[in-house]
Protein backbone atom coordinates (compact mmCIF):
# COMPACT_ATOMS: atom_id res chain seq x y z
CA UNK A 1 0.00 0.00 0.00
CA UNK A 2 1.44 3.36 -0.97
CA UNK A 3 0.87 6.81 0.52
CA UNK A 4 -1.48 7.82 -2.28
CA UNK A 5 -3.89 4.96 -1.59
CA UNK A 6 -3.69 5.63 2.16
CA UNK A 7 -4.62 9.27 1.50
CA UNK A 8 -7.54 8.13 -0.64
CA UNK A 9 -8.82 5.92 2.19
CA UNK A 10 -8.53 8.73 4.69
CA UNK A 11 -10.29 11.11 2.31
CA UNK A 12 -13.08 8.58 1.78
CA UNK A 13 -13.50 8.23 5.54
CA UNK A 14 -13.71 12.02 5.91
CA UNK A 15 -16.32 12.27 3.15
CA UNK A 16 -18.37 9.49 4.76
CA UNK A 17 -18.19 11.33 8.10
CA UNK A 18 -19.42 14.50 6.39
CA UNK A 19 -22.23 12.44 4.89
CA UNK A 20 -23.17 11.21 8.37
CA UNK A 21 -23.24 14.83 9.56
CA UNK A 22 -25.59 15.75 6.71
CA UNK A 23 -27.80 12.80 7.65
CA UNK A 24 -27.95 14.10 11.22
CA UNK A 25 -28.92 17.53 9.90
CA UNK A 26 -31.74 15.96 7.89
CA UNK A 27 -32.99 14.04 10.92
CA UNK A 28 -32.92 17.13 13.12
CA UNK A 29 -34.73 19.37 10.61
CA UNK A 30 -37.23 16.93 9.15
CA UNK A 31 -40.12 19.37 9.72
CA UNK A 32 -38.27 22.32 8.19
CA UNK A 33 -38.89 21.63 4.50
CA UNK A 34 -37.12 24.77 3.31
CA UNK A 35 -33.73 23.71 4.66
CA UNK A 36 -34.00 20.10 3.49
CA UNK A 37 -33.40 20.96 -0.16
CA UNK A 38 -30.09 22.67 0.63
CA UNK A 39 -28.94 19.81 2.87
CA UNK A 40 -29.83 17.25 0.21
CA UNK A 41 -27.92 19.25 -2.41
CA UNK A 42 -24.84 19.28 -0.19
CA UNK A 43 -25.25 15.55 0.35
CA UNK A 44 -25.48 15.01 -3.41
CA UNK A 45 -22.17 16.83 -3.81
CA UNK A 46 -20.60 14.42 -1.31
CA UNK A 47 -21.96 11.50 -3.34
CA UNK A 48 -20.35 12.94 -6.48
CA UNK A 49 -17.04 13.26 -4.63
CA UNK A 50 -17.34 9.62 -3.54
CA UNK A 51 -18.04 8.53 -7.12
CA UNK A 52 -14.95 10.29 -8.42
CA UNK A 53 -12.97 8.76 -5.58
CA UNK A 54 -14.21 5.28 -6.50
CA UNK A 55 -12.89 5.86 -10.02
CA UNK A 56 -9.48 6.64 -8.53
CA UNK A 57 -9.74 3.47 -6.40
CA UNK A 58 -10.33 1.37 -9.50
CA UNK A 59 -7.17 2.82 -11.03
CA UNK A 60 -5.23 1.51 -8.02
CA UNK A 61 -6.97 -1.86 -8.20
CA UNK A 62 -3.78 -3.89 -8.22
CA UNK A 63 -2.55 -2.38 -4.96
CA UNK A 64 -3.94 -2.96 -1.51
CA UNK A 65 -5.87 0.24 -1.10
CA UNK A 66 -6.99 0.34 2.54
CA UNK A 67 -5.82 -1.27 5.73
CA UNK A 68 -8.11 -3.66 7.60
CA UNK A 69 -8.84 -0.94 10.18
CA UNK A 70 -9.73 1.55 7.47
CA UNK A 71 -11.97 -0.98 5.75
CA UNK A 72 -13.71 -1.67 9.06
CA UNK A 73 -14.18 2.03 9.68
CA UNK A 74 -15.56 2.54 6.16
CA UNK A 75 -17.94 -0.41 6.56
CA UNK A 76 -19.19 0.92 9.92
CA UNK A 77 -19.78 4.38 8.46
CA UNK A 78 -21.67 2.92 5.51
CA UNK A 79 -23.84 0.84 7.85
CA UNK A 80 -24.54 3.95 9.95
CA UNK A 81 -25.43 5.92 6.82
CA UNK A 82 -27.77 3.18 5.64
CA UNK A 83 -29.52 3.08 9.03
CA UNK A 84 -29.81 6.87 9.14
CA UNK A 85 -31.26 6.92 5.62
CA UNK A 86 -33.87 4.36 6.67
CA UNK A 87 -34.78 6.56 9.64
CA UNK A 88 -35.02 9.56 7.32
CA UNK A 89 -37.32 7.65 4.99
CA UNK A 90 -39.63 6.68 7.87
CA UNK A 91 -39.67 10.20 9.31
CA UNK A 92 -40.30 11.80 5.93
CA UNK A 93 -43.16 9.40 5.24
CA UNK A 94 -44.65 10.12 8.68
CA UNK A 95 -44.33 13.86 8.10
CA UNK A 96 -45.88 13.44 4.65
CA UNK A 97 -48.86 11.56 6.15
CA UNK A 98 -49.24 14.20 8.86
CA UNK A 99 -49.23 16.99 6.28
CA UNK A 100 -51.71 15.13 4.10
CA UNK A 101 -54.03 14.58 7.08
CA UNK A 102 -53.74 18.27 8.03
CA UNK A 103 -54.70 19.25 4.47
CA UNK A 104 -57.69 16.91 4.54
CA UNK A 105 -58.82 18.31 7.89
CA UNK A 106 -58.38 21.86 6.65
CA UNK A 107 -60.43 21.16 3.53
CA UNK A 108 -63.14 19.47 5.63
CA UNK A 109 -63.26 22.43 8.03
CA UNK A 110 -63.58 24.84 5.11
CA UNK A 111 -66.49 22.85 3.69
CA UNK A 112 -68.21 22.85 7.09
CA UNK A 113 -67.63 26.61 7.43
CA UNK A 114 -69.08 27.20 3.95
CA UNK A 115 -72.10 25.05 4.81
CA UNK A 116 -72.71 26.89 8.08
CA UNK A 117 -72.58 30.24 6.32
CA UNK A 118 -75.10 29.13 3.71
CA UNK A 119 -77.58 28.05 6.43
CA UNK A 120 -78.03 31.64 7.56
CA UNK A 121 -81.04 33.05 5.68
CA UNK A 122 -80.22 36.12 3.69
CA UNK A 123 -83.86 36.95 2.84
CA UNK A 124 -87.15 37.37 4.62
CA UNK A 125 -85.77 39.00 7.72
CA UNK A 126 -87.28 42.35 6.87
CA UNK A 127 -90.71 40.88 6.26
CA UNK A 128 -90.65 39.15 9.63
CA UNK A 129 -89.65 42.40 11.34
CA UNK A 130 -92.75 44.22 10.03
CA UNK A 131 -95.18 41.67 11.45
Amino acid sequence: MNDNSHELCQEKILILKEYVTKGEEILSSIEDWESLAEILDERDQLILRLKSMEERFTELKGNQICTIEEKGQIDNLIKLIRDMDQNCIHLIKAEQQKTLQDLKNNQKNQKVADYEISLTPSYGTFLDAKK
